[in-house]
């Protein structure tokens, strides 16, 4: 093995095109699509993705608004686009529900919680990562994940959250019929929001196509990264056994139940 050089000869040269073919790719996931109308909830209100630049937030229109996760540093601007465009400003929204401490989920937070006066809601295994404003080791899926690791944002403003979810949070106040509910396995203190008409948003419990959502959006597959692959797989296997048939993600999406079950089979 160690006398066949067209192998070495391709291998390594190509490593960094790759790695920056991703990189390229994952940086214009938020470039594309548009804020859209995507689902109600049972009580007929408007769920609304707001596609930033490395994941997805989402806008509850129930009577207290609800934002879903929190971006990356840099998105405030398209943040404040997306909500304009659904008659909302900061100071509408009523929570903000952080899926995990990451910092592409959880980049404006901070500012978020400063600017708006919102609550904010995170896993309580996911307190001290908040609290550093640093992301947990990233475990990679993939070959491809570990080229992706050096490109993917690991620090973001810190903070401490209002609201701690070590089991349930009952959503029913803000006017949506669901609940918060902690679902460590892609980070220690992941949650879900589960809603009452069988709809979830899952944050990176798993994602959708390939660099982000760039490519085949609406195929679920495995995470690029995940602390816990068995327990993460039995959160999925969890939620299909609740009868959830749609599935909102933080990168692409959504996707569908047939087409989780098929990606993730018992």
């Amino acid at each position: 093995m160690r006398n066949n050089p067209p192998r070495a000869v391709y291998s390594r040269p190509m490593l960094p095109r790759w790695t920056a073919l991703a990189a390229a790719l994952l940086a214009l996931t938020g470039c594309a699509p548009e804020v859209a109308l995507v689902g109600k909830t049972a009580e007929n209100a408007r769920i609304v993705e707001i596609p930033l630049r490395l994941s997805n937030a989402y806008v509850v229109h129930a009577a207290r608004p609800v934002l879903i996760d929190a971006g990356t540093i840099g998105d405030l601007p398209e943040l404040e686009r997306g909500l304009a465009q659904e008659g909302l400003g900061l100071r509408e929204l009523a929570m903000i529900i952080v899926t995990h401490a990451h910092g592409d989920h959880a980049g404006l937070a901070a500012e978020l919680r400063r600017r708006s006066g919102a609550i904010v809601v995170l896993g309580q295994g996911d307190a001290d990562q908040a609290l550093r404003g640093e992301n947990d080791p990233l475990h990679p899926t993939r070959f491809g994940a570990a080229l992706l690791k050096p490109f993917i944002p690991k620090v973001f403003p810190s903070f401490t959250a209002d609201t701690l979810v070590s089991t349930r949070l009952d959503l029913r106040p803000w006017g949506i019929g669901g609940d918060v509910v902690a679902m460590p396995g892609h980070t220690a203190g992941s949650v879900v929001v589960i809603l009452d008409n069988h709809t979830a948003f899952v944050g990176d419990i798993m994602s959708g196509g390939a660099f982000g959502g760039l490519l085949f959006p609406t195929d679920p597959g495995e995470h690029y990264y995940q602390a816990d692959v068995a327990r993460n797989h039995a959160n999925i296997r969890a939620l299909l056994d609740q009868g959830i048939e749609r599935f909102y993600l933080g990168h692409g999406g959504p996707v569908t139940r047939a087409d989780v079950e098929r990606a993730f089979p018992k």
